[in-house]
């Protein structure tokens, strides 16, 4: 079972790289395979089509969001500490794909996998409420404003950051540490 769930990890891992690279009409299924160290028949025994490889590839991408994001809220430490690796987790993920380039493929992408995505979006939001929360029991933030105003105020610069990067590659930014900082001094208790 497990050597199952492996090979079509690295279909989606596969897919996932070429789809970022050549877009989802310059993609072929040869290319999938070969690309996982698999026959072509062999895609067809874990997806129907490149559209069903297409929407598990976006799909998969945003549970691996939410799952580091489940990881950071479960650590014991602080809300200072977990914001900084959620912001720079964040920049490793995003630096090669990001979530507007998957949302962003909706002429492509089905309804059904948009609706998962949303539904995965609203449980990311939820976990970075709930370090918020803990940031205002540990009396580090401020507690007069909504929770998920920060978490939109977060994961929005975040996102503008990111794009910032991605289109000034030539001209590398590398300013995380203030972007960081101007974030939590924001909403950090004076």
């Amino acid at each position: 079972m497990e050597e199952k769930n492996q090979k079509r990890r690295d279909i989606l891992k596969s897919a996932m790289v070429l789809f970022r690279d050549k877009g989802f009409h310059n993609t072929k299924m040869e290319d999938i395979a070969a690309g996982a160290g698999v026959g072509k028949g062999t895609l067809y025994e874990y997806f129907e089509s490149k559209q069903d490889i297409f929407d598990e590839t976006c799909i998969e991408y945003v549970n691996e969001i939410v799952n580091k994001i489940k990881c950071i809220s479960d650590l014991k430490d602080t809300f200072h500490n977990k914001l900084l690796i959620l912001f720079n987790e964040n920049l490793k993920m995003e630096s090669d794909i990001t979530l507007d380039d998957v949302l962003s493929s909706k002429n492509i992408i089905s309804e059904d996998a948009i609706k998962a995505i949303i539904g995965k979006m609203f449980e990311m939001y939820e976990l970075i409420c709930g370090i918020i929360d803990r940031g205002k029991e540990e009396g580090v933030v401020i507690s007069d404003i909504q929770s998920e105003i920060i978490a939109c105020i977060l994961i929005g610069t975040m996102g503008q950051y990111i794009r910032l990067k991605s289109h000034n590659k030539e001209d590398v930014i590398k300013e995380d540490d203030i972007i960081f900082d101007l974030l939590y001094k924001g909403f950090a208790v004076k």
